[in-house]
C-alpha cells in the first residue's frame, strides 16, 4: 500500500470533490490506474429521501480520465449500490464526475469534444492515445447528453461544423453558447433544415433572448 503523503498528493493532483485516492498502480510507463473512494459513507435514498441506508453491493469499474502529467489516467471507481432502511428499495449513488454507464469522465468528454471542434477526430484521437472509434462514440454519447439537457439561456450563439469521420467526408453541426465557449448540441447533420429543426425545439423563450449568430459553415454544393 502506497504511502498516505503520496496518496493525499495524488488526491489533490486529480482534484475530484469528495474523492480520495486509496491506491494505485502503473500498468505501463505511461499509464496509471488510481483506485477511489467516496469520501462520504452514507447516501440518500431518491425514492423516500431517507439518509439511513446500509451498502447492498460494491460495483467496480474502470474509467478514462483526464492525463496527469505524461500519464493517461484510468480511475478504479465504485458505484455503490445501497438499500433503504425505510423504503427496502435498492439504488445506486449518483457520482458528480461520471455520468451513469459511461467509461469517461465529464471532464474528459469535455476536453476531447473543446480539442475535437478545433482540429478534428483523427488528431485528437492519436492525441489521446485513442481509436478513431472511441471518440466517435463519445461524441455520439455527448450528443445525447446535450440533448437531454436543454439550455436556459443563449444571448450568443455560434454554430459550426466539425470533421466526424476518417478522410472529412462527414460533417456534423455544433452549436456553442459563445459566452461560456460550452457547446450546447452536437448535430449528424449540419443542413439548414437538421439545425433549424433543433433551434425551433428549443422554444420562442430561448430563441427570443438571443443577440448574436456566428455561423461558420461550408456551403453545400
Amino acid at each position: 500500500m502506497p504511502s498516505n503523503p503520496l496518496l493525499h498528493f495524488i488526491t489533490k493532483a486529480i482534484n475530484l470533490q469528495d474523492i480520495k485516492v486509496i491506491n494505485y498502480d502503473f500498468i505501463t510507463d505511461s499509464e496509471i490506474l488510481i483506485e477511489l473512494e467516496n469520501k462520504h459513507k452514507e447516501g440518500e435514498c431518491p425514492h423516500c429521501r431517507n439518509t439511513k441506508v446500509t451498502v447492498h453491493q460494491n460495483h467496480w469499474h474502470i474509467v478514462r480520465d483526464i492525463p496527469l502529467s505524461y500519464y493517461q489516467v484510468f480511475l478504479k471507481v465504485n458505484r455503490r449500490q445501497f438499500k433503504c432502511k425505510k423504503c427496502k428499495k435498492v439504488f445506486s449513488e449518483k457520482l458528480s464526475f461520471i455520468k451513469t454507464r459511461r467509461s469517461y469522465t465529464k471532464r474528459l468528454a469535455s476536453k476531447v469534444v473543446g480539442e475535437v471542434l478545433e482540429t478534428n477526430v483523427e488528431n485528437v484521437a492519436r492525441k489521446n492515445r485513442m481509436t478513431v472509434s472511441e471518440i466517435e462514440t463519445l461524441l455520439k454519447e455527448y450528443e445525447a447528453d446535450l440533448l437531454s439537457e436543454r439550455p436556459r439561456k443563449i444571448k450568443k450563439l455560434g454554430i459550426d461544423e466539425i470533421t466526424q469521420l476518417k478522410g472529412g467526408k462527414n460533417y456534423a453541426a455544433v452549436l456553442v453558447d459563445l459566452d461560456t465557449r460550452k457547446p450546447i448540441a452536437l448535430l449528424e447533420k449540419r443542413n439548414k433544415a437538421v439545425i433549424a429543426e433543433y433551434l425551433f425545439s428549443l422554444g420562442s423563450e430561448i430563441l427570443e433572448q438571443i443577440e448574436e449568430v456566428s455561423i461558420d459553415l461550408w456551403k453545400q454544393r
